[in-house]
């Protein structure tokens, strides 16, 4: 099962007056935890990859436990934190794995690359 898949998320292609455009939505409007992850909808190609390399550097070399939470800077108006192990955004109790985040925007890549 794809990450997508498994937090309840659809990928959409939007056209509107010649333009194409992509976002992410909850299946079925669910509403949960799982909305904080519709901020893939702000990452275009380049902000996805610079995020996946961040998120690779903590997973790629095991950060020393001192470490302070650190704040990607790929989003100006949203608070996206790694804090190893976990991945936060705007600040919410709810964390999400970073595994489950690499695979989840390796999938949004994917998507924007098709």
């Amino acid at each position: 099962m794809s990450k997508k898949d498994q937090y309840g998320l659809e990928f959409l292609k939007v056209t509107a007056g010649g333009d194409a455009g992509y976002d992410c939505v909850r299946k079925n409007r669910i509403v949960d935890e799982n909305n904080l992850l519709q901020f893939l909808r702000y990452l275009n190609i380049s902000r996805t990859e610079f995020l996946l390399k961040e998120i690779n550097f903590y997973l790629d070399d095991t950060p020393d436990p001192v470490w302070e939470p650190y704040d990607s800077m790929v989003l100006e108006h949203m608070d996206l934190q790694i804090a190893y192990p976990d991945f936060i955004i705007d600040g919410q109790s709810t964390a999400f794995p970073l595994a489950d985040i690499r695979d989840l925007l390796q999938e949004w890549l994917e998507f924007l690359q098709s």
